[in-house]
């Protein structure tokens, strides 16, 4: 299965594709998944910001000047932990990250990616993505290892962005449990809530369930996440599923998260992720 260099905006950049979808990576902007691409005419399945990427827009004030490249990455949870927990600092967010490894066989290809050391968090990440057969999934896996000399305790926090207006979907548990952790979003209807990047807003759950579903309103498919819940552990927020609403630029976060892991110095762990475009939006 092909696994090819290319560029992305002028940026080297790494696609791995089969007969049903293709991935674009970005080493440079942190290792992010900038495009999920379905269909024919191929059809981009995240949000990306374009004129951020195309050096016409600069940072976002409203958090700190951050740079929010749009797609898919991987946070340290709890924000209240950051330094500045209202922005978060390139040297975690827009860094060059090594590729590590590359494989391609006829029935799979697969990009192992790893982070820079983190210097407030003590540890780094590690990302490895496959890509099988025909299918419309791809696996990812998110490690976390302390490179530091004591102990360090953090979570591992996957944010992927989407275009609006959509509606997401969490399994009917989920949903009895959510609460506002930011402003007052609106409430699940007929077992979806919708997103339309009028405001801000952001939903949280504690799911003992493992999957979250966002549809976007032009899409025939929607794009579902199973993930491992580890409901019985500690969360950042206590909850280990998120979705925010953001205003300027319009776009939604579907947010899951590892539970808070205590690492010795040398120890990772690791977060096995399934994402699958092939299935309508549940309804509970």
């Amino acid at each position: 299965m092909p696994l090819t260099h290319t560029t992305f905006f002028d940026r080297p950049a790494y696609h791995l594709s089969n007969s049903a979808l293709g991935l674009t990576v970005i080493p440079a902007l942190s290792g992010r998944i900038m495009e999920l691409k379905t269909g024919r005419p191929a059809q981009n399945h995240l949000w990306i910001n374009d004129p951020l990427l195309a050096g016409q827009a600069d940072g976002d004030p409203a958090f700190g000047g951050w740079k929010n490249w749009g797609g898919y990455k991987t946070w340290l949870a709890p924000q209240s932990r950051w330094p500045d927990p209202m922005a978060q600092s390139d040297a975690v967010d827009n860094v060059e990250w090594e590729v590590i490894a590359q494989t391609e066989s006829l029935s799979a290809a697969s990009l192992s990616l790893r982070g820079p050391m983190i210097s407030w968090g003590g540890v780094y990440f590690g990302r490895q993505i496959t890509v099988r057969g025909k299918s419309r999934a791809v696996s990812i896996r998110e490690t976390i290892t302390n490179g530091s000399s004591e102990p360090r305790t953090w979570a591992v926090w996957a944010v992927a962005q989407f275009p609006v207006p959509g509606h997401a979907a969490f399994p009917p548990a989920a949903i009895k449990a959510a609460r506002a952790l930011h402003a007052a979003p609106p409430k699940f209807r007929g077992g979806q809530l919708r997103f339309d990047g009028k405001e801000y807003w952001k939903v949280g759950a504690l799911s003992a369930e493992s999957w979250a579903q966002y549809q976007a309103k032009p899409w025939p498919r929607a794009f579902r996440v199973s993930f491992p819940p580890h409901a019985d552990l500690p969360h950042p927020d206590d909850y280990n599923l998120e979705a925010w609403n953001n205003t300027r630029p319009a776009y939604m976060e579907l947010e899951w998260l590892g539970p808070l892991v205590t690492l010795k110095p040398g120890e990772s762990w690791a977060m096995d992720t399934e994402w699958h475009i092939d299935s309508p939006t549940r309804r509970a």
